[in-house]
């Protein structure tokens, strides 16, 4: 799973669950004030690595609602819902915090998802089966 798939299925599902509020990714750092809707980006994407084989993938996403004056009473419980467990390609991933606060009198959720991988070595070369044939051995004199 990538960063660029997991914030696609992101803004897809939040699309989904909210058909008549524009979604937009965020840019820059704040908003214009005529702008409405949820708009929904990337904060984090980290990487770890915990043993040879295995490691961390972290991302948190922030959701914000750009119409402080105009918050549904259901907006959180909706956001949650969505975006507690998102599909990602036929694989389900949960949500690992999912955070509902204020920021500049801008409300926004921030959504973490942590996955563990594993790294797929190579096969190793198993062993073959060795064919013996009898053989006549002729005894020579010198």
């Amino acid at each position: 799973m990538t960063t660029n798939q997991l914030t696609t299925t992101t803004a897809n599902i939040l699309s989904q669950h909210f058909p008549n509020i524009p979604i937009h990714p965020a840019k820059g750092t704040s908003p214009t004030p005529d702008t409405r809707g949820i708009t929904y980006r990337l904060l984090s994407a980290q990487l770890t690595r915990e043993r040879s084989d295995r490691f961390v993938q972290s991302h948190a996403f922030e959701i914000r609602w750009l119409d402080a004056d105009n918050i549904p009473a259901t907006l959180p419980d909706e956001l949650f819902e969505a975006l507690e467990t998102i599909d990602v390609e036929g694989t389900p991933y949960r949500a690992t915090e999912l955070r509902w606060e204020t920021e500049n009198d801008t409300p926004r959720m921030l959504v973490y998802y942590t996955m563990r991988t594993t790294k797929v070595s190579e096969s190793a070369a198993t062993m073959q089966q060795l064919e013996q044939r009898p053989t006549a051995l002729k005894a020579t004199r010198e």
